[in-house]
């Protein structure tokens, strides 16, 4: 399926504190300051290849919102429907592991501008004014009862105004339970287009176990995937369905694969694998369903879209920080052959 116009990104956006070096939290005497959240990163990832991208959110007006705003206004992002209101930026903290040792996420965004926020301060009428596309990710919903409220209000609002949406499903277990998110997100799948679904995903937000989140037995492993995204189409009529189907073997070293589903063509295309030295595993998703949407938005074919998208996701893995601070010529020079295209 084919995208026309400026996407815009509703979610929220936090400041980022980094222990450098690897250190522990708790060994640490400095943090490296960032800002992003998952609608913004992909804002800003659109923003850099060229794209119309706009954001909104509820940020506190104050100088830490200020900056977290020019953060993602400097590459491009129209973050003019932001709503500046409240006294807090939330916070993570993210711990950079080692090997076997994970990586860490300390949230420190409870009572946040936008957590405290009611539904109603979005007129989403007059916001999606000019909008082709409408972007969120599970993380939104399950910021609070009314940001899951709000999102039902855009949604419909989309629906009425035929502006496609896309829904990352981004389960965030430090933020809601699974019965939780299955609750929300399956009254809002059908409101939604475009669904990304992984293999973390789609279980806890969805209540599916069709898919197992290894790339261990290669190509075999498409099989699960496929039905999980026909399921999902067949279920809550979205038009197309996207995963990241991954092997994480330590820290800095992961394969990776991407799978595309077309509902009305019921045909998936997926990439190569990729075989990746990760330098930082934060925003690889949010690069991987920004790519996707500018492939769609860039008329590419199926086969196209998705070796560009995955392509996008492992530049990701090489770059610090949220954003995705790579061009459409840097994605196509990774993105390189192109996968053998399956037909169901």
């Amino acid at each position: 399926m084919n995208l026309k116009g400026t996407v815009l990104a509703f979610g929220e956006i936090m400041m980022r504190l980094s222990p450098r070096d690897n250190l522990r939290i708790e060994q640490a005497t400095e943090f490296d300051v960032r800002y992003g959240g998952a609608e913004a990163n992909t804002a800003v990832s659109l923003a850099y290849q060229g794209d119309q991208a706009a954001y909104v959110s509820v940020v506190a007006p104050n100088r830490l919102g200020n900056c977290a705003l020019r953060s993602i206004s400097q590459w491009g992002v129209d973050a003019s429907r932001v709503v500046r209101q409240g006294d807090r930026l939330g916070a993570y903290v993210f711990e950079l592991g080692g090997s076997q040792r994970p990586n860490g996420c300390v949230y420190d965004r409870k009572y946040s501008a936008i957590a405290l926020a009611s539904h109603d301060v979005f007129d989403w009428r007059a916001l999606l004014n000019g909008i082709g596309v409408f972007y969120f990710s599970g993380v939104t919903p399950a910021v609070s009862p009314e940001m899951a409220t709000a999102c039902a209000e855009a949604l419909a609002t989309c629906r009425e105004l035929g502006i496609t949406t896309v829904c990352d499903l981004n389960y965030r277990g430090k933020l809601w339970s699974p019965a939780q998110a299955q609750q929300t997100m399956k009254s809002l799948l059908p409101l939604v287009d475009i669904c990304i679904a992984n293999d973390e995903d789609a279980p806890a937000a969805l209540g599916m176990d069709c898919v197992s989140g290894s790339l261990q037995n290669g190509i075999a492993e498409l099989d699960s995937y496929e039905k999980m995204a026909r399921l999902i189409c067949e279920e809550y009529g979205c038009k197309a369905v996207a995963s990241v189907i991954r092997n994480v073997q330590c820290v800095e070293r992961s394969q990776w694969m991407g799978l595309l589903y077309d509902a009305e063509a019921q045909q998936s295309w997926h990439s190569p694998i990729h075989d990746v030295h990760v330098i930082e595993g934060v925003g690889a998703g949010d690069a991987f369903n920004a790519a996707l949407i500018h492939a769609l938005l860039h008329d590419f074919d199926g086969q196209h879209a998705i070796d560009y998208a995955i392509a996008a996701s492992i530049l990701k893995l090489t770059v610090r920080g949220d954003a995705n601070l790579v061009t459409p010529a840097e994605i196509e020079a990774v993105a390189g052959a192109s996968g053998a295209r399956v037909s169901r």
